[in-house]
């Protein structure tokens, strides 16, 4: 695959950048940015992340630099740090349908009988109106609608009949030989011939009832012979009807679903066991309960490898509300698929979920106590390690190596500064910060006691500052995942602020004793201000207010 593709066009230098992952694609972009000409245009294409020194190399050209991206991490990334970057929406994306579903339709032919039982027996109750439709020899009794009402006590199952007035809650069966058609609110039936060799006719059911009931429609066609139903799909798609057709591989009779699969007009195919959850799904006026969140979660954790089942539920269904609102699906269940299916829209939902609100000496209290008391007794330690899990952005592990710096321990010390999210880490080893931000930072750095002029641990780039070398190099920031990976190392101190108050009871445990495990025999642990081990067997406290702890040998 090509990484980095340029083109001179009208004096202009037009860059796609879509992987910079090796050395060779950082030096090959760092010297198509040394351009004299006019102006740059770039563009980075599913990439959420980039170098300091990329950034650095951009802000010498800002002033004839045009800034174009894909990914919305990147871009706000940038945007803090000074950059106009221009959002690149996904074309190929097709406009969502709302479906607010108050009729379905079910049409099918040979083998449908156990598909129509399947999908009635497991039908919550509602308000719905259901139309069901299958092919009939003309000269039969068809016993479908008896056969349907043992398999529900939720809905009255009527074989349907002319100037049939649709009420709630209620199945209807098309008759042989007829065509049942939905006109302002009232059944008919039809003689009109054949339509796709069948009387009844699901196309002719599917499109009067589309043309009725717009975007409250689903239709669903299941297994059969023939083709009928596949050319009414078209309309039911121009009326933003919702059309899902069953999984071919679960039928001997396929030809039907192939052929509607082949007009590209349906919005899913899906088993009839995920028919059945998306019909729920769309009736519970809740999708956010904590059940269906719980199997997300689950699904979530064996797609992808995260872990986020021992979360607080409550947080985390916060985040995925937010989310949700934002992706705008017809409802959860294809809001789920979507997670599921795409590794990207999965991304930018993991870091919704990921909390990474921080700043140099958040809470100066604290980092005053850690100043004046507890590094100091560190200096009886000829290697110092330190701790910072959950480090997000990388201002507390960096607030750490200042003042180790100020007490003369820094040279000795090694902060291991880590967190669940990969790319908020590449953010932080970069160590750049907005200019905007500056302001809080002094003012929180003076406020812990800092006794140095600040703007020496930085390197100023205009409208952003960057953490000086000997700062960065005491840093090491790499991926840890507290709830399923084990001990690093021994520490003397370790610093786990605002991130436990994510976890449930039993998750906080196993990350208590993991920190026990960790720790030196005189080590301290400081928690956020909201999280507390007062009491605890594991730990004694030395600082209530500040919520600093000892381990208990």
């Amino acid at each position: 695959m090509i990484n980095i593709v340029s083109q001179e066009v009208n004096n202009t230098l037009k860059i796609i950048v879509q992987n910079i992952e090796k050395e060779e694609d950082i030096k090959k972009l760092l010297s198509l940015l040394d351009y004299e000409k006019k102006s740059i245009e770039i563009n980075f294409l599913n990439i959420q992340t980039i170098e300091s020194e990329i950034i650095l190399a951009l802000n010498k050209i800002k002033s004839h630099l045009c800034i174009y991206s894909n990914e919305t991490t990147l871009k706000n990334y940038l945007n803090q740090l000074g950059f106009e970057v221009k959002f690149i929406r996904n074309q190929n994306r097709i406009k969502r349908k709302k479906l607010n579903l108050e009729y379905l339709a079910i049409g099918g032919s040979a083998g449908s009988l156990k598909k129509f039982i399947d999908i009635v027996e497991n039908l919550p109750y509602s308000q719905m109106s259901i139309f069901i439709i299958m092919h009939h020899r003309s000269d039969e009794k068809s016993s479908l609608s008896q056969i349907l009402q043992t398999k529900t006590a939720y809905y009255k199952v009527v074989e349907a009949k002319s100037d049939m007035k649709i009420e709630n809650s209620t199945i209807y069966t098309a008759p042989p030989g007829k065509h049942m058609i939905i006109i302002g609110g009232f059944i008919f039936l039809t003689n009109e011939e054949k339509r796709n060799f069948s009387k009844p006719s699901i196309s002719i059911t599917f499109e009067t009832l589309s043309n009725e009931y717009k975007n409250n429609l689903l239709a669903i066609l299941v297994c059969g012979y023939g083709s009928d139903g596949s050319d009414s799909l078209k309309l039911l798609q121009e009326n933003e009807s919702t059309v899902i057709i069953e999984d071919p591989k679960e039928c001997e009779a396929k030809p039907m679903l192939e052929n509607a699969i082949k007009t590209n007009y349906y919005d899913e195919i899906l088993s009839l066991e995920s028919i059945n959850k998306y019909i729920n799904t769309c009736l519970n006026n809740d999708p956010f309960n904590n059940t269906q969140l719980e199997e997300f979660l689950n699904k979530i954790y064996e797609e992808y490898g995260y872990d986020y089942r021992g979360y607080n539920l409550e947080h985390i269904k916060r985040r995925v509300k937010l989310f949700y609102s934002n992706l705008k699906p017809n409802n959860f269940l294809e809001f789920q698929n979507e997670v599921l299916s795409n590794k990207n829209i999965f991304k930018d939902l993991f870091f919704n979920i990921s909390v990474n609100i921080t700043t140099f000496y958040r809470n100066p209290e604290v980092f005053k106590k850690l100043k004046d008391t507890l590094l100091p007794k560190l200096d009886s330690f000829l290697d110092i390690k330190i701790w910072c899990a959950g480090c997000s952005s990388g201002e507390e592990p960096y607030s750490i190596a200042i003042f180790l710096k100020e007490i003369g321990l820094l040279n000795r010390s090694l902060i291991y500064a880590t967190d669940l999210n990969e790319m908020i880490l590449k953010n932080a080893k970069n160590g750049l910060y907005s200019k905007q931000n500056y302001k809080q930072f002094l003012k929180n750095y003076y406020q812990a006691g800092g006794s140095e002029s600040f703007s020496k641990y930085f390197y100023d780039h205009g409208d952003f500052v960057e953490i000086n070398e000997e700062i960065k190099q005491r840093i090491l920031f790499f991926r840890h995942n507290l709830v399923e990976d084990r001990k690093i190392n021994d520490f003397q101190l370790i610093f786990c602020r605002n991130v436990l108050i994510y976890f449930d009871k039993e998750l906080k445990e196993n990350i208590f004793k993991l920190f026990k495990q960790s720790l030196d025999s005189y080590g301290f642990l400081v928690l956020g201000e909201s999280e507390s081990l007062d009491n605890h067997e594991k730990f004694l406290t030395i600082d209530k207010k500040n919520r600093i702890y000892k381990r208990k040998i």
